[in-house]
């Protein structure tokens, strides 16, 4: 009797422990389709290290809009145009928050802070992106345009010597990481990078930034 007692308090202790391990951070949508996932993990095994991929399988069975569990966060992806357009523009205002991740929010950014695109809605953040927003209206840009024509037209440039006048294949990755780069050099701190794709101080900065990057995406199980 004593052992059948004890069998059920494990069972009983072992799905209660489930159960409260098992709850995500914000309840389950209603009316969007959930992907079936496994306790606690959720469908952080089955989306492996490709998310965007394994995420655009889910859509052809489950629609443009769906939701998962990653660990105890429960994310929606939106894979259409239109479900975009409705989120991102006619709801914009709900979508300015930002999730606190554990290694982006806890750990890298405990003393810098955080970025305008990783922010959670408060003060701060509606100050930095009204100097934003000021600094990339139209004006603004046109402001921009020397800058612009001179990455534009050294990138090209180099691009067509380098394919030897589209003969030879590359890579164009790297052609338009100096662009992103040396634009924004110029813009902030009015320094560019002067060499070619093959600087090395410019393949230590996109490596530096690809490794910051990727601590602030959900490929890592450490988010949840």
């Amino acid at each position: 009797m004593s052992f059948q007692v004890v069998s059920i308090a494990i069972v009983v202790i072992l799905l209660a422990a489930i159960k409260l391990l098992n709850q995500t951070d914000v309840p389950k949508i209603k009316n969007i389709p959930e992907i079936p996932g496994v306790p606690i993990f959720g469908n952080l095994l089955q989306l492996g290290s490709y998310h965007a991929k394994k995420a655009a399988q889910w859509a052809k069975t489950y629609g443009p809009v769906f939701q998962v569990r990653l660990g105890n966060r429960r994310i929606m992806f939106i894979n259409s145009f239109d479900s975009i357009q409705y989120f991102w523009i006619k709801n914009q205002s709900g979508m300015m928050s930002r999730p606190k991740l554990h290694t982006f929010h806890e750990v890298l950014s405990t003393s810098q802070g955080f970025t305008i695109g990783t922010s959670p809605w408060d003060e701060s953040c509606k100050r930095r992106r009204k100097a934003a927003a000021t600094a990339l209206n139209r004006p603004a840009v046109q402001s921009y345009m020397p800058i612009i024509d001179l990455e534009s037209t050294a990138s090209i440039k180099e691009l067509l010597a380098d394919t030897e006048g589209g003969k030879k294949e590359v890579d164009p990755r790297s052609y338009f990481q100096r662009f992103a780069l040396n634009t924004s050099l110029s813009l902030n701190y009015g320094v560019r990078i002067q060499g070619n794709v093959e600087d090395e101080l410019l393949k230590e900065i996109i490596h530096v930034e690809r490794v910051v990057s990727n601590l602030r995406s959900m490929n890592i199980y450490a988010q949840f």
